[in-house]
Parts: C-alpha cells; structure tokens; sequence
C-alpha cells in the first residue's frame, strides 16, 4: 500500500497493484507538483518525479525501511489554506503519514533535490530555486534530520527516481522539451512568490556538512546515483 497526499490536502491509500509503469526496471508511482509518498520498501514501489526551481524531499527511516518523497512548488504561505504545493505544509503531512506508520527522526536520514533556476531570472535578487533549496536545508536542520546528500541548483531539469533502500537515481535534462515543458510551469509561480515569505524560523540554509554540493554544470543527460 502506498499513501499519496494530493495538492488539496487530501489523503489516498493506493494499492500496490494500481501501479504498472516501470522505470529502470522498478514499478513507479509518479509524484507530481503539490503532491508525497509514503510506502515500505516490501511495496516494491519506487517514486519518480521531475524537478525544475520545486524540490523534492526525501525521507527514510533504516529501521522501519519506509521512504517518503514530496514535491513542493514554494516554501510557504500567508494563506491559512492547506496546499501540499508549500513546502512547509507538505513536508510535515508527509512526515505525520510516516509517523503514523512507526518511523521515528532518530532513525530517519534525509536527500534533497531540484531547486533550478531554470527561467534564470532573479525575483527580488533570490530566486525561487534558491528560496525553495534554502527552506529545505533549514527545515532539516532546524527538525534535526541528518541531511546524507544533495543534488541541487543548477540551470536544467531533473527527473529523480527514489527505490527502496533509499537508492536515489537523477538525470539532468538538457532536451529543449524537457526545459521548456518545466519553463511553462515555472512561469506560473511568478504569480505567487510575493506570497511565500522567507519562514523565520528556518533562515540560515547552512550546509549541515560545510560542504558546497550545489551544481554548476550539467552534462547533457548526466545519470548518478546519490549515495
């Protein structure tokens, strides 16, 4: 059984056998904009989800082998309304969901992902990238996850793929329909970033290692493994 929290809040206990796209060989559940997953590695179910200035935070807990993926399009909101597409809202349903099944933080190890800055543009000189990469360093941080690995920034797309044992797999894209196909979406942000203010609390976005893992370059259609 694999759980998936919707854009509107909602919550679905999807069976395993719902699932029949295969990628690498693995069977795929993909997790779109505003949306998590939660599932045991016996469900045999991986998560993919592709990546432009949105990141993805990835949770797995060593002991309970339960992983968790989300897709988030900006940090947060003034609005009272919740929406799985902030960061903050979407990152701590997900984490109740694998609370919920018996996982606890001291076992739980976390991967970040995604936060382009695809449009390469600037909005009030941060970009939403940046923004996006920032919120989830600190909330790691702040909430005392250890953060094991990142894959972030950059100028191109990326498509990640989540399997069990928290095997992370990412390919940045450099096909012009990949980028353009996240550049239509990104563009609708603009709209909204002046409702996502900085989260207090989480201010900072200090590398829990001091180390800069950020990506300058990609190679076209560059593959690796997170580790």
């Amino acid at each position: 059984m694999i759980i998936i929290g919707h854009k509107d809040g909602s919550i679905e206990k999807a069976s395993n056998a719902r699932f029949t796209q295969r990628t690498k060989g693995f069977l795929t559940h993909t997790i779109i904009g505003g949306e998590f997953a939660v599932g045991r590695d016996e469900d045999n179910i991986a998560f993919k989800t592709l990546l432009g200035s949105c990141v993805a935070i990835m949770f797995y807990d060593t002991v309970q082998k339960i992983k968790g993926m989300n897709h988030f399009l900006l940090p947060t909101t003034n609005s009272t309304n919740d929406d799985m597409k902030y960061g903050l809202y979407s990152v701590e349903a997900m984490l109740n969901e694998m609370y919920k099944l018996g996982c606890s933080k001291q076992n739980m190890t976390a991967k970040i992902s995604g936060g382009a800055d695809i449009m390469q543009i600037n909005v009030s000189s941060i970009s939403i990238g940046h923004r996006n990469v920032e919120f989830a360093k600190d909330f790691c941080k702040s909430e005392g996850f250890k953060l094991i690995s990142e894959h972030t920034r950059g100028e191109h797309g990326r498509l990640i793929l989540l399997t069990d044992t928290f095997q992370t797999f990412i390919k940045v894209t450099q096909k012009s329909e990949t980028d353009n196909k996240i550049l239509n979406e990104e563009k609708a942000l603009q709209t909204e970033i002046t409702k996502a203010p900085v989260i207090k609390e989480y201010v900072g976005g200090v590398d829990l290692f001091g180390n800069d893992t950020t990506i300058k370059a990609a190679q076209p259609e560059m593959e690796i493994e997170l580790f």
